[in-house]
């Protein structure tokens, strides 16, 4: 028999606070894994990883200095033999950890986001990423939007994102009732009178601002129109 509308929208429900309690889980574990690390001491210098210390958390090379793989299509014989062999190790190593995976240029070993300390990020990027948010535009108001988010514990928090984002894009956030990192199970839109304002600013703006640019295009479309007219009244 097909679902009535309710039975559709508890298990709409139903899923919704499977998969925020799926992403939670997964959050505090890694916020559990980074203390470790910390606390024991876990995170190798670029120097150290340099110099061949294993990684601290499965004890294969961070830095191994083979090359990195080339495409599976242009490997060997004998790289797809060793590919293989480490794909298995890897599974092997990591069967139910449900993270990403990370490596080091120049190196084919591959290493775990939930078991593997990574190694920080170098000044140089550092300072460039500095560089790019002080080129940033101050954050404007008037360009947020309200998300009211409700979480697993059943309590609720507010959220400013960009207007161009259609909702949050983060699958979890901390509580400040439970202090901790909980999963969302819903976000709805904040439709206030102060936001409705701010939508109509945003609004005017860019209508604004795309009437400035007709301007221009049909301004510069004239000046060429009066160098063409010149041009031919010169040369009769």
């Amino acid at each position: 028999m097909a679902l009535t509308e309710e039975q559709k929208t508890a298990r709409m429900a139903k899923h919704r606070l499977t998969e925020a309690l799926k992403a939670e889980h997964r959050a505090q574990r890694h916020e559990a894994q980074r203390r470790r690390w910390a606390n024991e001491g876990m995170y190798l210098t670029t120097e150290e990883a340099e110099a061949g210390e294993p990684c601290r958390g499965c004890g294969l090379p961070v830095i191994d200095g083979l090359g990195s793989w080339p495409g599976t299509s242009y490997m060997s014989e004998e790289e797809r033999i060793d590919y293989d062999a480490a794909e298995a190790r890897f599974s092997e190593l990591h069967p139910d950890c449900d993270s990403h995976r990370w490596s080091m240029a120049g190196s084919r070993a591959t290493h775990c986001g939930s078991c593997c300390p990574p190694l920080p990020i170098p000044e140089k990027h550092l300072e460039n990423l500095r560089r790019f948010l002080d080129s940033l535009p101050p954050r404007r108001e008037d360009d947020l939007v309200v998300w009211a988010r409700t979480l697993t514990c059943g309590h609720m928090v507010e959220v400013s994102v960009h207007h161009s984002h259609s909702e949050p894009s983060l699958s979890t956030e901390q509580c400040p009732e439970c202090g901790l990192t909980r999963g969302v199970i819903s976000s709805e839109k904040v439709t206030s009178a102060a936001s409705r304002a701010a939508e109509a600013r945003r609004q005017h703006a860019e209508k604004v601002a795309q009437a400035e640019r007709e301007v221009a295009k049909a301004e510069k479309a004239a000046r060429a129109a009066k160098r063409k007219l010149d041009a031919l009244r010169a040369h009769p």
